[in-house]
């Protein structure tokens, strides 16, 4: 096909005529919208789109592969939610109808207020998106955006058929591959219409909908999820608080209630069947666990939509409450339960690791990096920063002077006088006490843990609040609910958990919880940070940094401005502050300190400093684009510029196991330090606290979601695993059972790797741009959190 058929294809527009009235009831045309971006596309002319044949234009294999592989793996969510659901026809059809085109450096491919006739991919080369500055005097374009290869842009206008909404220019010379208007909406939104008269024909065929008008099914058909489940994998997990709703579109699933015997398979659903109404209807835990039988395919509604849409079939399923009681009697007969089950991917990888290279970094999509950790049956105990001995150490803190500890991996000894020592701290309210001279200037919210003596295994850390806004509470849990700016994601909300649980390193182990976490919000500015701390007096020097770093940032002149530097000097003014707190209360820091990471959203960026091995990843969690999209890398001193800089400050970086390096003094044993960068640690010298810096990009369409943690979910779980284990919960449960899910998931391989060992376990989840089309939210931020007990 010529240049003419490119001009004809690029400048071809559907009307907006509505159909004629047939004198048929017609199920309501969607608004099509592409998931969470709230786009609503014109309704096609089905005259036009009769007679419309897709165009061919010529690429070579290579040409097309590479365009292919650009939709599939693109960075770009839109991509993925655009043509992640056509099917295979319809995406050939696409890749046929895409034309490239050359791009001048400052040449604009776009112009505000145009007539929108192209869609755009970015095959090479760089763009800059610019909008009107309409708030400003004296007007001007404001940079809001920027795209690289494999960004898009131009959608909208070809959605809407309305003027473009932004200036784009090309600051490279570039290529773009060009998608003409008529062929976008016959091959792309038609493709989304058709899926929806599919789920409207299902959800017509299912029994328990039959009551519903056909207003109704359309209105349920907008609103449906569909989600993918794999042979054996649970849908539902008895116990769970969750808000889905479930009707089996293709496979099966089976029901099972556990008891103190083991699970009793207690009901089968096939196509059509509704599952879960349950819970949404009392708003109390899972009462069964339902697990997919083969490859099975789920409609799943939100309570929101299930509370508008279903009215008329409450009763109807209200009569289902109290189906499970009858089987109480089956439970009893269930097989025994085991109470430890070994995870099933440590199971699969243990014979493949055992031959793998113990050194090797993992590299993943995005650039994320993080050492290969390996799973063995028992594991020796240890601090997972400092192997040290403990009565040594112990002894040097509470006398002052340094002295050698023992070498690494040998056996643990009683405390004494450490226990004491813990309990004089205690009683001096200057160092467990929140010192209200550090609250963060401006916030509206501030959460962190506290401290508490006597804390036991598993036991929530002690929920400290600085609030000004409303809280609701639950049990053991408070959720936090506000309003503020969210850019870019103008409709999205913001949902934040947090659970932070002590660990187990020894039964006479006198320490608290040496983990902690902080988050806070200033306007539409959020932070949230983990410090795990390490050594006698870990739980102390954590305590001080999560309300000295939230201090430090928000009175910084960089703060909201420039975000590296506002980290950056958090970092080191935290570090002097914790120095000179430990010097007046004589605290003993040379072998006690803390790993920090912070990560900080300020729309459109997300901003991440990080120093040793509390690590963060940046996820995504749409359906067809669940992916890494950066996980931080651990500071540990074999890494070539990190040995360097430790070696010449005069500390010893010295191989004890295969793939284990530690820092010492010269010469001693002490303190064998596993991480370059911490805070405290003062007796290693060359050990750094300025942080590595990271800043993401989103775009409007983007379904991020971060997890910020400890060493406790990040020692047995790589990024990409915990990609696989919490996109989909994510979207189905909520940052709440996914927050759990993750820390019992870490507390399974503690269990079976390292017996009774178990280091503390801190998880801060966020999930961005969450929107469910039903409801109708006053607030736009969540924050929930538990309380021990």
């Amino acid at each position: 096909m010529g240049s003419g058929a490119v001009a004809d294809e690029a400048s071809n527009a559907d009307s907006d005529d509505d159909l004629a009235d047939s004198g048929l009831e017609v199920v309501p045309a969607p608004s099509i919208r592409f998931r969470r971006a709230a786009v609503s596309a014109e309704a096609l002319n089905p005259e036009e789109s009769a007679d419309w044949k897709p165009p061919v234009f010529e690429k070579s294999p290579e040409e097309r592969r590479q365009l292919s592989e650009i939709i599939r793996t693109s960075p770009d969510s839109k991509l993925q939610i655009m043509f992640g659901a056509i099917d295979a026809e319809t995406f050939h059809s696409v890749i046929d109808a895409m034309y490239l085109r050359a791009i001048a450096q400052g040449e604009k491919v776009i112009e505000e207020g145009d007539v929108g006739k192209e869609f755009f991919i970015v095959k090479s080369g760089h763009f800059d998106i610019f909008k009107r500055n309409k708030d400003s005097a004296e007007g001007g374009d404001v940079k809001v955006f920027e795209a690289g290869a494999g960004f898009a842009f131009g959608e909208i206008a070809l959605l809407y058929n309305a003027p473009r909404t932004a200036t784009v220019s090309a600051t490279l010379p570039s290529e773009v591959w060009c998608l003409g208007r008529q062929s976008f909406r016959n091959l792309v939104v038609s493709s989304s219409e058709k899926q929806f008269q599919e789920y409207v024909e299902f959800l017509r065929g299912c029994e328990i909908l039959a009551e519903l008008s056909n207003a109704e099914v359309a209105t349920l058909a907008e609103v449906c999820q569909e989600e993918e489940f794999e042979e054996d994998e649970a849908i539902l997990e008895q116990g769970d608080k969750d808000s889905m709703m479930y009707i089996v579109r293709r496979g099966a699933a089976v029901a099972c209630i556990r008891g103190d015997r083991g699970e009793v398979e207690v009901m089968q659903y096939k196509r059509g069947d509704v599952f879960g109404e349950i819970a949404l209807l009392t708003g109390e835990p899972r009462k069964a666990s339902v697990y997919a039988i083969g490859q099975t395919c789920c409609m799943c509604i939100s309570r929101e939509a299930f509370n508008r849409t279903l009215g008329p079939i409450h009763a109807i399923l209200s009569r289902n409450i109290d189906k499970y009681q009858k089987y109480q009697d089956a439970i009893a007969q269930g097989s025994a339960h085991r109470e430890h089950e070994v995870p099933d991917d440590l199971l699969s990888h243990q014979e493949a690791d055992a031959d793998a290279d113990k050194s090797a970094v993992e590299v993943f999509e995005g650039g994320a990096g993080r050492q290969a950790r390996k799973a063995h049956r028992k594991r020796e105990p240890r601090d997972s920063a400092v192997a040290i001995d403990a009565t040594a150490q112990a002894e040097a803190a509470c006398a002052g002077p340094a002295v050698e500890g023992a070498a690494a991996g040998e056996e643990p000894k009683e405390p004494g006088g450490l226990k004491e020592k813990i309990a004089e701290d205690f009683r001096n309210p200057a160092l467990v006490a929140p010192d209200e001279a550090l609250a963060p200037a401006g916030c509206q919210l501030q959460v962190y843990g506290g401290l508490r003596l006597g804390e036991k295994f598993t036991a929530d850390k002690t929920l400290l609040v600085r609030t000004q806004v409303d809280a609701a509470r639950e049990e053991l849990e408070e959720t936090f609910a506000w309003r503020a700016p969210v850019v870019p994601f103008k409709d999205g909300i913001t949902r934040i958990a947090v659970l932070c649980q002590k660990g187990q390193k020894a039964p006479s182990d006198p320490t608290p919880n040496q983990d902690n976490y902080f988050c806070f919000f200033v306007g539409s500015v959020q932070v949230c940070g983990v410090c795990d701390g390490h050594g006698p007096f870990g739980h102390l020097v954590s305590f001080r940094l999560v309300q000295t770093l939230p201090h430090f940032l928000t009175t910084s002149e960089h703060f909201g401005k420039d975000w590296p530097r506002a980290m950056k000097e958090a970092f080191l003014s935290a570090q002097a502050d914790l120095v000179s707190f430990a010097q007046v209360h004589d605290i003993n820091i040379d072998a006690s300190g803390a790993a920090g990471t912070c990560l900080a959203f300020d729309g459109p960026r997300i901003h991440i400093a990080w120093i040793g091995d509390s690590g963060a990843m940046v996820a995504s969690w749409n359906r067809r684009d669940s992916r890494l999209v950066f996980g931080t890398k651990d500071h540990k001193p074999e890494l070539p510029e990190e040995r360097e800089r430790l070696e010449a400050a005069g500390s010893e970086v010295r191989e004890v196991d295969e793939g284990s390096h530690r820092i010492y003094i010269r010469g001693t044993n002490f303190p064998g330090l596993t991480m370059s960068r911490a805070f405290g640690d003062t007796a290693c010298a060359g050990v750094l606290q300025e942080p590595e810096y990271k800043e993401i990009l989103c775009q409007p369409s983007d379904e991020y979601y971060a997890v910020i943690a400890s060493d406790g979910i990040w020692e047995f779980i790589e990024y990409e695993q915990a990609v696989e284990l919490s996109a989909k919960k994510l979207r189905l449960k909520g940052p709440r059972e996914t927050v759990r899910f993750l820390v019992e998931a870490s507390r399974k391989r503690w269990a079976y790797c390292c017996g009774d060992y178990c280091d503390d376990i801190t998880a801060i989840l966020v999930q961005w741009n969450y929107n469910d089309k039903e409801a109708t939210h006053t607030t736009n931020h969540t924050l929930t959190a538990r309380r021990h007990e």
